[in-house]
């Protein structure tokens, strides 16, 4: 097997030091542009790779930067991951994603496997239940807490008005005129779900009316609980007029229930879905949903880590930041009909 090109061998090819090969491929600016240009052009003619390892070696940090999802099946995380990748390649970086489907023993072999590559940071969206040495590994390497937010650790955190998303849906109900109103939502044990659980009470407080504990399913983030959770509500003596979805994919299995179940939406029923997925906009005449600054939250949290791995970086107190969501209003929720017989 031939062996890769080198630096030395550019070098020869040149007539050049090894040492004003290296810093022409480092771009440096002690090299001038004409002779970086000759070993660019030779370095792509022989097929010269960086030594990304040997570069981590003598710097302390690789150019990866890693993205701790718990699903890519989330067309919010998804979303997130793009932006964040062009983030990253525009600075001459890699993005690394891990997927730990909010299982502890993965999440922590995947911080493990990023800080023995000298990742320069990581953005993570946390588990339910970090491990202890996932919290220790987050204490001593840059990083950012994207959407969820794990009180445990102290850390910088950007993420979503997540009470308001739920005020913003109630009060839409609300304004139609709906009374009995349904939700389904993240478990209350990550960030998220309490908070988007509590903006829903909160809201139907503060009108005046009941919240029936019958009607809210709090539980795991996929489709699979949101189809469960709207079978559960759907076998209610008496249905509710409206249903809260607080998350994306549980949206998409609680609407798939409704329809399977013949329920007529928003005639017999109204449904708020939860982040703008192309998916939302198709379904009948489009569900109205809450829609989430995703590409903006996503950016906004990549620049801030690459300012914090800098060796400049002064900051002191963590850092938080959260965007504001928008209702987009579509053809799935409308005033109640009249008060139905019990089904």
């Amino acid at each position: 097997m031939k062996r890769p090109p080198t630096m030395k061998d550019i070098a020869a090819e040149l007539d050049l030091s090894v040492s004003t090969v290296a810093r022409s491929l480092a771009d440096s600016p002690r090299i001038s542009r004409e002779t970086r240009l000759r070993v660019a052009a030779a370095a792509e003619r022989l097929g010269y790779v960086v030594d990304l390892a040997a570069r981590a070696m003598r710097s302390g940090t690789s150019s990866i930067v890693g993205l701790i999802v718990p699903d890519i099946r989330n067309d919010f995380y998804s979303t997130a991951a793009k932006a964040i990748a062009d983030c990253c390649q525009e600075r001459g970086h890699q993005l690394v994603l891990a997927v730990t489907d909010d299982d502890p023993v993965l999440e922590l072999e995947h911080l493990r496997n990023l800080r023995s590559a000298r990742a320069l940071g990581f953005i993570i969206i946390p588990s339910v239940t970090p491990a202890q040495e996932t919290l220790r590994l987050m204490r001593t390497t840059p990083h950012v807490q994207f959407v969820r937010n794990c009180d445990r650790v102290e850390s910088d955190w950007f993420g979503i008005e997540d009470a308001q998303a739920m005020r913003l849906a109630a009060r839409h109900l609300i304004e139609l005129g709906h009374r009995r109103i349904a939700y389904i939502g993240s478990t209350i044990a990550i960030s998220t779900g309490r908070d988007r659980l509590e903006g829903f009470r909160a809201t139907l407080r503060e009108a005046g009316l009941a919240v029936d504990e019958r009607l809210v399913k709090a539980g795991s983030c996929d489709s699979e609980f949101g189809y469960a959770a709207m079978q559960e509500i759907l076998a209610e003596p008496e249905r509710p007029t409206a249903v809260i979805t607080a998350g994306a994919r549980m949206s998409i299995g609680a609407y798939d229930c409704a329809r399977a179940a013949n329920v007529a939406i928003p005639s017999a029923m109204s449904f708020v879905g939860f982040s703008d997925s192309p998916t939302l906009r198709w379904c009948g005449e489009g569900l109205t949903t809450i829609a989430l600054p995703i590409r903006e939250l996503a950016v906004t949290s990549t620049d801030f880590l690459f300012r914090k791995a800098s060796p400049d970086w002064k900051g002191a107190n963590p850092c938080r930041v959260t965007l504001q969501p928008s209702l987009l209003v579509r053809g799935s929720t409308a005033a109640p009909c009249a008060i139905s017989e019990p089904a």
